[in-house]
């Protein structure tokens, strides 16, 4: 009995597969061979069958385990024999050495490994291809899900670095030549990979051939610079040099030193705790890998400084990397995501990164390949539930991981779980004595009032230290009676029973007037970690001087030193903080809060969107950021997007009318090429109140032409025209045509996704004779790119090449998003006019641009067309690959806009590959999701599709299909012969 997961997941008896049911207990078996001989927990498994689990979730997973022990039990007994056990947290499948293909591939992986280290590179070669021969085809095919896709990523990544290893052996023994078409194929089908474009010219060089090897260079040169904006690396330069030269030439050394990324903030010295210190410490001595701590604990009992004081300890043995994130689960704020956080974590791990990347599985195998072989420390703070911190739990064993949290998290496999409480009596005075001084010794009653005022929680304790060290003169007796009248304040902070607010209330007292305006207006913002502009906003301070304060407040143990530019504060402290603001100071200092943001964020968008002046709504201020990249300003809405929406819901609540709607329209711009869409739907609702309790009928019409766009991607067409109707008549009594010429643009799309696309080019083109006539460029470019869009699917393509390619000279430089919107349809018009090379530079660039962007669907989008380039040059594998990436890269987004999309690509090409079956699921999930969404001319494809895939079964039936596509396809404007050309050829014409 052999079991599989490289290639379709299966068990395999006799050479044939073993039926074990369907889809969900498959889904079962993979996540229990993923992780054989270990325990599987139920939640985990439940998460991974299903992306959104049925209230029957246990019974159907309990129900697909008891069919895997039926299949398991029917053949094969004895210690030889795979077992299926029920364990503390869920199953566990054991299976026999040698019997898993992804466990032989590890095992061959190893040996080849080793021969290489030893120099013996034959060996080695032959590892490397029995390992590789053990794949099937894409890791876990044809399994759906977020999760299975993640760990699909992460196994393909496992197999692009043996593939890397392998043409590296083969190029050390001398076999060049025949590496070159292998290489050449490698690095068209994976551009982003350097290493493959490095070794093709190397293989070049030493097969005399230098000039087609600085022929590479030049075209994957202009690739990088056209499409990403980057330079060629170290490894493309070395093997350039190599091309050059007389002779081949060494690749560059190595830097003397590289600095280890260390990312830590300070650790308090720790008191107490030695169990906790122990238990962790032998843990990490002899437990299993990865090793995993997870701390929880009420706020201020000290979790972070018992995580932190045990990372810095360790640094010795984990000198790679020390990492450091606030998931801010118990905040005013939303929780950091998985998706930010696995972003944070990469920027400090990998500083130079020239792109982050735009999905989660991507970032989830950058996270991954960065750790990889490397000994690093990372710390998860303040998390709020497992599946928060469960993605950066998948890495090299190498890593140490200290998760905190106030509440118990659900089992992590193999991790280590510790609750704290507030320290016992003489630890807490003991910490008493360490951050004050021997006068602890002096008076033991005293101290032991003081740290009993202090609820004994340690982040009290130490400000009481603090103030005792600052005043030498006083006694534990005159602190303690200073503590009870700081307790009779109106204010009080407690957790769980233990009061914190005389610490606090003492601490406060004691700062200068202008570090307690700075401690106060900082419980105003909504993050535990905040950059130093917010806090200049805040106080109405240049940056140079609110740097200075904070750190005052760092000295004071307040606030906590960050990064350069970025501090802490912890949520109690913040939550103290807020209850001193007064009400003549709240609203002033909110409202700079939020226009410091407001201008953050248009400065975010400006490379997007060159053309547009910085508003003259927004107020200008001299605290904030400048971002030189467009990937560099999507990167900070990225990672501050929990934020920006709670400063929306504090505006809104706030009455601060014109705030909201501004600051919701500009994260609107975020959430709309991001795949928010259910944050979208909340920003736009509040948008349009604020604007309509306002009472401004201009914003309102602004604000409903922005909403109309994502109304149209969830499939509300009605809301949609409503909308754009409203607007329309707006600025036709207002008399502004510059804006109506844009609410047309947005008519045109209306049309084209209603499927009325001849009234579509109609409306474009009158449009653009208005547009030109006025000069006005921003509808121009517009209209170009919906009238081309239109007519491309009206099948005619040359009249939409040329609309097309006047839209990106128009566009260019201007508004690069909407470029790369132009560059996705140019890429499809040149697939279907036979012009391959165009359609591969077009493309190209347009997921690079879109990814820059944050644009993650429209990037799955143009991937997949790319996917349909390969397949129409008679490449299907390699375009159904892609094309399965850019499915799960959009099944991840939250608005489902381009499954229709998506779904038809994989079924036109499935039924090139002859898989007819598939390719009718495929075909008719799109019908299903078209129909949903009223979206006419994804149906026909659909349809179109169903007719190719039941040719070769159902003759007759797709006699039926085709008749009701042709018909589907002329009633959105297509005439006769371009019909004809959707349902002869629809993997060719899209």
């Amino acid at each position: 009995m052999e079991f599989t997961v490289l290639g379709p997941v299966e068990i395999i008896v006799d050479e044939q597969p073993l039926s074990i049911g369907g889809i969900r207990n498959r889904l079962v078996l993979a996540g229990l061979l993923l992780r054989s001989g270990r325990p599987v927990g139920v939640a985990p498994l439940i998460d991974l069958v299903w992306d959104d689990p049925p209230a029957t979730a246990r019974q159907q997973l309990h129900t697909a385990v008891s069919a895997l022990r039926r299949a398991l039990g029917g053949h094969g007994r004895g210690p030889a024999a795979a077992a299926l056990r029920t364990v503390d947290i869920g199953y566990q499948l054991d299976v026999p050495a040698g019997r898993l293909d992804l466990q032989r591939f590890t095992s061959g992986l190893a040996d080849a490994r080793a021969h290489r280290t030893a120099d013996a590179l034959p060996d080695a070669a032959k590892a490397y291809q029995a390992a590789l021969a053990l794949w099937r085809g894409p890791a876990l095919a044809g399994l759906p899900g977020a999760v299975v896709a993640r760990y699909a990523t992460e196994l393909e990544e496992q197999r692009l670095a043996a593939v890397e290893e392998w043409c590296e052996v083969e190029l050390g023994m001398g076999l060049h030549r025949p590496l070159v078409p292998r290489l050449r194929q490698l690095s068209a089908e994976h551009p982003e990979r350097e290493r493959f474009g490095s070794l093709l010219m190397t293989a070049l060089v030493r097969d005399g051939r230098r000039p087609e090897a600085i022929a590479v260079y030049h075209e994957l040169a202009k690739r990088l610079r056209d499409e990403l904006g980057i330079d060629p690396g170290e490894l493309l330069n070395a093997a350039y040099l190599t091309a050059i030269a007389d002779r081949p030439r060494p690749a560059p050394n190595p830097p003397a030193e590289v600095l280890a990324p260390r990312y830590l903030p300070r650790a308090p010295r720790l008191v107490g705790r030695e169990r906790e210190l122990g238990e962790i410490r032998a843990a990490i001595a002899g437990g299993a890998e990865p090793r995993v701590v997870m701390i929880d604990g009420m706020a201020g009992v000290g979790k972070s400084a018992l995580a932190l004081t045990v990372a810095r300890s360790m640094v010795d043995r984990y000198p790679d990397a020390q990492l450091f994130v606030d998931l801010q689960g118990h905040s005013e704020q939303q929780p950091v995501s998985p998706h930010e956080a696995l972003g944070t974590l990469l920027r400090q791990v990998e500083p130079a990164r020239d792109r982050m990347p735009a999905y989660e599985f991507e970032r989830l195998a950058a996270w991954q390949r960065a750790l990889r072989g490397r000994r690093s420390i990372v710390v998860l703070d303040n998390a709020e539930a497992t599946a928060q911190i469960e993605p950066m739990l998948n890495v090299d064993a190498a890593c140490l991981i200290l998760v905190t949290s106030r509440t118990r998290l659900a089992p992590v496999d193999g991790a280590l779980s510790l609750s704290l409480d507030v320290l016992d009596p003489a630890d807490a005075v003991e910490l008493l004595r360490h951050t004050a001084d021997d006068r602890v010794d002096d008076d033991a009653a005293a101290a032991a009032a003081i740290v009993a005022l202090c609820g004994r929680l340690p982040l009290a304790i130490r400000l009481v230290g603090h103030r005792l060290r600052q005043r030498p003169r006083w006694t534990m007796s005159m602190m303690r009676e200073r503590l009870v009248d700081a307790q009779r304040a109106p204010i009080t902070i407690s957790v769980e029973g233990y009061t914190a607010s005389a610490a606090f209330q003492l601490s406060y007292r004691h700062l200068s007037e202008r570090q307690q305006l700075m401690f106060r207006r900082l419980g105003l913002h909504p993050a535990g970690t905040f950059e130093v502009w917010a806090a200049a906003a805040l106080i109405d301070l240049p940056v140079p001087d609110t740097t200075e304060l904070l750190d005052d407040l760092v000295e004071a143990n307040l606030v906590q030193a960050d990064i350069p530019g970025r501090y802490r504060m912890h949520d109690l402290l913040r939550a103290f903080a807020a209850t001193l603001v007064s009400t003549q100071e709240h609203r002033p200092a909110t409202v700079r809060m939020l226009d410091g943001y407001l201008r953050t964020l248009e400065a975010a968008g400006h490379h997007l969107e060159r053309h547009r002046p910085p508003s003259d709504t927004v107020p200008a201020g001299g605290w904030l950021p400048q971002f030189g990249t467009a990937a560099e300003g999507a990167a900070w809405a990225d990672a501050n997007w929990s934020t920006i929406v709670t400063l929306v819901n504090i505006a809104e609540r706030a009455d601060a009318h014109r705030h909201t709607a501004l600051l919701a329209r500009m994260a609107y711009r975020s959430a709309d090429v991001s795949g928010r869409s259910a944050d979208g739907l909340q920003l736009a609702a509040q948008a349009l109140a604020a604007a309509d309790a306002l009472g401004d009928d201009d914003l309102t019409a602004t604000t409903h032409g922005m909403v109309a766009a994502l109304y149209l991607r969830l499939g509300h067409n009605e809301q949609c025209r409503a909308s754009i109707e409203w607007a329309i008549r707006h600025y036709e009594n207002v008399g502004n045509e510059h804006r109506l010429h844009r609410l047309r643009v947005n008519q045109v799309t209306l049309l084209r996704h209603e499927g009325r696309h001849r009234e579509a080019v109609r409306i474009a083109e009158d449009v653009l004779r208005l547009v030109r006539a006025a000069g006005d460029r921003l509808p121009e470019m517009g209209a170009l790119l919906e009238g081309g869009a239109a007519l491309h699917q009206l099948g005619r393509h040359e009249a939409a090449r040329a609309m097309l390619v006047e839209a990106a000279h128009t566009v260019r430089d201007r508004d690069t998003h909407v470029l790369s919107i132009v560059l996705g349809w140019l890429g499809c018009v040149h697939i279907d006019l036979g012009q391959p090379a165009a359609a591969a530079i077009a493309l190209t660039w347009a997921v690079s641009l879109k990814r820059q962007h944050g644009n993650l669907g429209g990037a799955a989008e143009a991937l997949a067309d790319l996917g349909r380039l390969f397949v129409v040059n008679g490449h299907p594998e390699i375009g159904l690959r892609q094309q399965q990436q850019a499915y799960e890269q959009a099944r991840a987004l939250d608005d489902g806009y381009y499954e229709p999309i998506l779904s038809n690509h994989l079924g036109e090409t499935l039924t090139v590959l002859g898989r007819h079956a598939d390719a009718l699921d495929y075909h008719r999930a799109a019908l299903r999701l078209a129909e949903r969404r009223r979206w006419p001319y994804e149906r026909a494809r659909a349809q179109a599709g169903i007719a190719a895939a039941l040719r070769a079964t159902d003759p007759r039936q797709a006699d039926a299909a085709q008749a009701e596509a042709i018909g589907a396809f002329i009633a959105i404007g297509l005439d006769t012969e371009a019909a004809q050309a959707k349902i002869s050829e629809p993997a060719r014409v899209r």
